[in-house]
C-alpha cells in the first residue's frame, strides 16, 4: 500500500501544488497587493502577507491574504472603516465579510484576496480581538514547518476539500489551513494524520502546549500560540466523524476520488419524480430571498432555522427523513423529505394510568370523549395542523427562526409541493438526493 499512496500523493501533488512559475506571479501579484495598500494608507499603520501564501502551504488559486496592523491606540470603528473604504477602492468585485470585525473580499489582479484590519501587538496577551492573533499563527508554522512538510500540508487541505471538511467558515464547519498545519506537525506527514484520525473519538485531544482550560468539542488541538483557544473548535461533529470514517477507507484503499470526487450528476425532473415515487415519501421546499447580510452571519441563521423547523415539525408529528438548505446568488432553499405531508385529522392523546389521583380532573376536562384503554384513559385529539404547510406557516408565525429569515419566510416566503418545483430545482434536488459519499461517485 505505501508505494500505492505514494504514487497517489504524487499525482495529487501534481494537480494541487502551484509550480514554480505559478509560486513567482503568487508572490509578485502579493507583493504588489501590500505596496498599493501602503499607499493608501499611513506610514505607522503596517500591511502584512499571511496565512497559507506566505507560509507556502497554499493550493493552486489561493486566496492572498493581507493583514493590516493599526497602533492599539486606533479605535476599532476607525480601523474598520479605513480597511473596508481602502478595500473596496483598491479589490475588484468586492463583498463585506465578518471575522470578528468586518473585513473586505475580493479580486486583485485575478486572485482572490482579503484586507483584514488587526491590532499591532508584540505578545497575545494585548490582543483585542480574535485575528489579532493571525500573524503569531504564521510566524510560528513559518519556523517550525520543514520544506517536506509544506507538501503534506497540501496532501491534507487537499484531501479535506475533497471530502468538503476543508474550511473553519460557517458553511462548512470544518477543518481550517491553520489547523491542517498543526496537525502536520504533531504527526509529521499526511499519512500519520490519517493513521491516528481513524482511531479518533469525539473529545480527541491534542496538546501542541499544555492547555490551560478544558473544552467540549469533538477535537481539540491547543493552540500553540494561545493555550487559552481550541484551534479545532469550528469542526462540527459531523465533519469530524466525517474525517474519521473517511480515513479508515482511505487507508484501506487509497484512491484519487477522496481527493477529487466526479461531480454529482443532474438528474433530470422526470428521474427526480421516478426516484421520489419509487421512495414513497414527500418532499417540499421553503424558498425565500437570500437576506442581505454577510455569508459568516446568513449561514448560521439559516442553519438554525432549518434546526427549528425540523424540531417544530417533529411535535407536531410529522416523521422527517432528510433536511437541508441551499442558499443561492438570491434565494434560500429548504427542503425537506417527509413521510407523509399530511396527517391523520385527530391524534391518540394519552391520560394517565386510573390509580393516579388526577384521573378524574382528564376526564372531567374531555368529558364524553375520554376513553379506557388499558391502565390508561385516553382521548382522541382534532389535530391544531394536520397538512405540513399549514403547520410550518403556523411555525412560521410563531416562532423565531432567526431575525433576518422570518420576514423573508412571512412576507415572500414560497412553499414548494406541487411537480413544478422539481423541475424549477433539479440542481438541489439531485444533490440532496444523492447521499452517497463524494469518494463514491
Amino acid at each position: 500500500m505505501t508505494t500505492k499512496l505514494k504514487r497517489i500523493e504524487d499525482k495529487v501533488l501534481d494537480r494541487v501544488k502551484p509550480n514554480g512559475e505559478e509560486k513567482e506571479e503568487i508572490q509578485r501579484v502579493s507583493e504588489q497587493l501590500i505596496e498599493v495598500i501602503e499607499e493608501y494608507l499611513e506610514t505607522s499603520v503596517k500591511p502584512r502577507l499571511v496565512g497559507s501564501v506566505s507560509k507556502g502551504t497554499y493550493l493552486k488559486d489561493p486566496d492572498i491574504d493581507v493583514f493590516v496592523r493599526f497602533s492599539l491606540s486606533t479605535p476599532k470603528e476607525e480601523m474598520e472603516e479605513k480597511i473596508l473604504k481602502v478595500g473596496r477602492k483598491i479589490l475588484d468585485e468586492t463583498e463585506e465579510r465578518y471575522a470578528e470585525h468586518p473585513y473586505i473580499h475580493g479580486t486583485f489582479q485575478g486572485f482572490k484576496a482579503d484586507i483584514v484590519p488587526c491590532y499591532d501587538i508584540e505578545k497575545i496577551s494585548q490582543m483585542k480581538s480574535a485575528v489579532d492573533r493571525t500573524p503569531f499563527h504564521t510566524d510560528h508554522v513559518k519556523e517550525h514547518l520543514s520544506s517536506e512538510q509544506r507538501d503534506e500540508a497540501i496532501l491534507l487541505k487537499a484531501y479535506l476539500k475533497g471530502i468538503d471538511a476543508y474550511g473553519a467558515e460557517a458553511k462548512v464547519w470544518g477543518f481550517s489551513g491553520y489547523l491542517c498545519e498543526l496537525l502536520i506537525l504533531h504527526h509529521g506527514s499526511f499519512k500519520n494524520v490519517l493513521e491516528n484520525a481513524k482511531d479518533w473519538k469525539p473529545g480527541k485531544t491534542i496538546e501542541t502546549v499544555e492547555g490551560k482550560r478544558s473544552f467540549d468539542d469533538p477535537l481539540v488541538v491547543i493552540d500553540p500560540v494561545d493555550p487559552e483557544r481550541n484551534v479545532a473548535s469550528p469542526v462540527s461533529l459531523e465533519k469530524f466523524a466525517l474525517f474519521v470514517l473517511s480515513s479508515k477507507l482511505f487507508l484501506e484503499e487509497p484512491k484519487l476520488e477522496f481527493f477529487f470526487p466526479n461531480e454529482s450528476e443532474e438528474k433530470s425532473a422526470e428521474d427526480l419524480s421516478r426516484i421520489l415515487e419509487e421512495r414513497g415519501t414527500d418532499l417540499l421546499g421553503w424558498r425565500f430571498p437570500k437576506p442581505d447580510i454577510v455569508k459568516d452571519n446568513l449561514y448560521p441563521q439559516v442553519q438554525r432555522c432549518i434546526k427549528k423547523l425540523n424540531q417544530h415539525l417533529t411535535r407536531k408529528d410529522f416523521e422527517i427523513l432528510h433536511s437541508d438548505h441551499f442558499v443561492k446568488d438570491d434565494v434560500v432553499l429548504l427542503i425537506f423529505e417527509v413521510e407523509h405531508a399530511e396527517l391523520p385529522k385527530i391524534r391518540k392523546h394519552r391520560g394517565p394510568p386510573i390509580w393516579i389521583d388526577n384521573t378524574e380532573d382528564f376526564i372531567r376536562k374531555y368529558g364524553e370523549d375520554a376513553y379506557l384503554e388499558g391502565e390508561r384513559v385516553w382521548v382522541d385529539k382534532k389535530r391544531e395542523n394536520y397538512g405540513v404547510k399549514d403547520a410550518m406557516e403556523q411555525i412560521i408565525k410563531e416562532v423565531d427562526l432567526g431575525s433576518s429569515i422570518n420576514p423573508k419566510l412571512e412576507e415572500k416566503g414560497e412553499f414548494l409541493v406541487d411537480k413544478g418545483w422539481i423541475e424549477e430545482e433539479k440542481s438541489a434536488l439531485s444533490e440532496f438526493l444523492d447521499r452517497k459519499f463524494s469518494w463514491e461517485h
